[in-house]
């Protein structure tokens, strides 16, 4: 096996949690949870593929860029209460959203929150999922 990180290539980067944020309406988020900050997934694929049964193939091109983001807070973090107040005004035209995880940045002028966490009680203060639906997600590389 080759070992990557050589003379040649240099080193891959290095991954810093501090450099790791959301911020949705200027509002930046605090608290998460034990392990995940925030996950984030486009919500189509670049392009599909239709084939009739003799093979013959289309490729079309799919232009949309909205994306989920799913952030998990720990259920005592007051960021809950600003999540809580956004979902309840469900503003016409979202909110504004600037994200990174550390090695790519993405901006988005239209979220909105699809889901207010579950809640729950346990041995120990728990986790709270929110979903966050972004419309023209642009993303950048800050590698």
């Amino acid at each position: 096996m080759t070992a990557h990180n050589n003379a040649q290539t240099g080193l891959m980067g290095t991954y810093d949690a501090n450099n790791v944020y959301f911020t949705i309406d200027g509002k930046t988020a605090y608290g998460y949870g034990a392990t995940t900050l925030f996950t984030f997934s486009y919500d189509n694929d670049l392009l599909s593929v239709q084939q009739d049964p003799q093979g013959t193939g289309t490729a079309s091109i799919n232009n949309k860029t909205g994306g989920t983001f799913t952030l998990t807070i720990n259920q005592m973090s007051p960021f809950n209460k600003i999540i809580d107040d956004l979902a309840d005004e469900r503003r016409v035209g979202g909110y504004a959203v600037d994200a990174c995880d550390g090695s790519r940045h993405y901006v988005g002028a239209h979220a909105y929150i699809q889901k207010k966490p579950d809640g729950g009680a346990a041995n120990e203060a728990g986790e709270r999922t929110i979903t966050v639906k972004v419309l023209n997600v642009v993303e950048n590389s800050v590698l």
